[in-house]
């Protein structure tokens, strides 16, 4: 029997071509691998800016809702200490104030009072931070219990009065008519907003 003599497509792979497809497989591998860690790099990063602008975005409308319902009445503190119904600037306190709280409100516990401070530390990262505590009971005793929540991470934050000109101390015992706050969050910058306060 004559055997019929054997073709180029019979012949398998060479050795060279197998190394060509493995070096064009590895360099697309490598190309495929940075664009996907460039791409969940990016998705990490904008996941925190985005985290980062909701806790600002939060801070403000505290703020906001807080600054607008102002009521000058005092309180009596754990000490049975007065308290002016808004005061700044004792110690890591920015910002203490009584404030109204609609009817359908969840926090409306008998009294449509509250009473708002605002403090600037450290927190367990030693980061500094801004947060924001309640109290439901306005004149207060040792048993009197508050709530406090964190709001946003500051690396500074400044607040100006103004009632004929701007100051940064407010020592009378009424509310300014305009109230600036300078927050600087890493990521964003300064980030400055204006608070009018209603008679």
């Amino acid at each position: 029997m004559n055997k019929k003599p054997l073709t180029k497509s019979s012949y398998g792979f060479t050795l060279l071509e197998i190394l060509i497809a493995m070096a064009v497989f590895a360099i697309m591998s490598v190309m495929a691998y940075s664009g996907l860690r460039l791409l969940l790099d990016a998705r990490a990063s904008t996941s925190i800016k985005s985290e980062r602008l909701a806790e600002l975005q939060m801070t403000l409308y505290l703020l906001n809702e807080d600054l607008a319902q102002i009521v000058l009445r005092k309180v009596r503190d754990e000490f049975g200490t007065d308290e002016l119904g808004f005061h700044t600037g004792t110690a890591d306190e920015l910002l203490t104030l009584t404030r109204s709280v609609p009817a359908w409100s969840q926090y409306q516990t008998g009294s449509r009072l509250q009473r708002i401070s605002y403090r600037f530390e450290q927190d367990e990262s030693k980061k500094y931070a801004l947060y924001r505590l309640f109290w439901t009971t306005l004149d207060r005793t040792q048993q009197s219990e508050f709530r406090r929540r964190k709001l946003i991470n500051l690396e500074h934050i400044r607040l100006r009065f103004f009632d004929n000109e701007w100051t940064d101390v407010w020592t009378s015992e009424q509310a300014p008519k305009a109230i600036e706050i300078a927050l600087d969050v890493a990521g964003f910058g300064e980030v400055k907003r204006l608070f009018f306060i209603h008679d």
